[in-house]
């Protein structure tokens, strides 16, 4: 007998299945790559981990563009779902069921990491990155993106504007009510999202460990800049120098990104 909680398991499958079908995600994928290239450029030999692959769409993008690729998730169901999406297309990549607080790999092994809309969800984020710090190679790249705590609207607790804003004494019990009542607001998951950063919060975390840290700000060219955007060109080294025009940019931006190169030993 189907109980709630399987109704709530499988609505959650089907709305990570679809999101991570729609549109043109690839188009969103090659624009990533931009960046990516612009701090470490990919070669044939890069290995590349997906971190928290959910189905398996990035890594098999990253398979596509001819990169060794591997991918991790917590959930037996998602990797079962990457395993067959890559086949299906003839693809080859490795993907395995684990957590990433305590990767499955050794020391040093991969070139590139990624972790898109993981570190929200981690009940110890700190160790996560540390983890991730450990397999990544010196000049490595480490690339992750997460939820913003400056930007008033986000997509982890749908039609809730400035929950990031609330303190956490106030952000439990109403995570526990809607979790209870309206799993629709959190996208049917059971790991909703528990932590809320800022750039300069991961910048001190991570420098300590050895890495040279930049957001999307700072890879940002004029040419990327079309429509009303355009409007910043000539103002995009003041916005990226000038600390108040930054934090303006922090407000803006809906979500964390963070670039992080594994510096080499002397």
């Amino acid at each position: 007998m189907s109980t709630h909680l399987d109704t709530v398991r499988e609505k959650y499958l089907a709305y990570t299945a679809a999101h991570q079908l729609d549109g043109d995600r690839h188009a969103g994928y090659r624009n990533e790559l931009k960046y990516i290239r612009r701090v470490k450029p990919l070669s044939a030999d890069l290995r590349f981990l997906d971190v928290g692959c959910g189905p398996g769409t990035f890594t098999e993008f990253m398979v596509d563009q001819g990169v060794d690729s591997a991918g991790l998730d917590i959930d037996l169901s998602l990797v079962s779902a990457a395993n067959a999406r890559v086949r299906a297309h003839g693809f080859h990549a490795r993907f395995v069921v684990g957590r990433v607080e305590d990767l499955p790999y050794r020391n040093d092994t991969f070139d590139l990491c990624i972790a898109n809309s993981l570190l929200e969800h981690a009940p110890d984020w700190e160790a996560s990155l540390r983890e991730i710090a450990r397999v990544l190679r010196p000049g490595g790249l480490l690339v992750f993106y997460t939820t913003n705590r400056l930007h008033p609207f986000q997509q982890e607790i749908n039609g809730f504007p400035f929950y990031p804003w609330l303190p956490a004494w106030a952000k439990k019990p109403i995570l526990a009510a809607i979790m209870k009542h309206r799993p629709d607001m959190v996208n049917y998951t059971e790991l909703p999202a528990i932590n809320w950063f800022t750039f300069e919060q991961f910048k001190a975390f991570l420098r300590p460990l050895g890495f040279r840290v930049s957001t999307r700000l700072d890879l940002i060219q004029a040419s990327d800049l079309h429509g009303w955007k355009s409007m910043a060109r000539p103002l995009l080294e003041i916005i990226r120098r000038v600390a108040v025009a930054r934090y303006l940019y922090y407000f803006y931006s809906r979500d964390t990104s963070v670039y992080a190169v594994k510096n080499s030993p002397l």
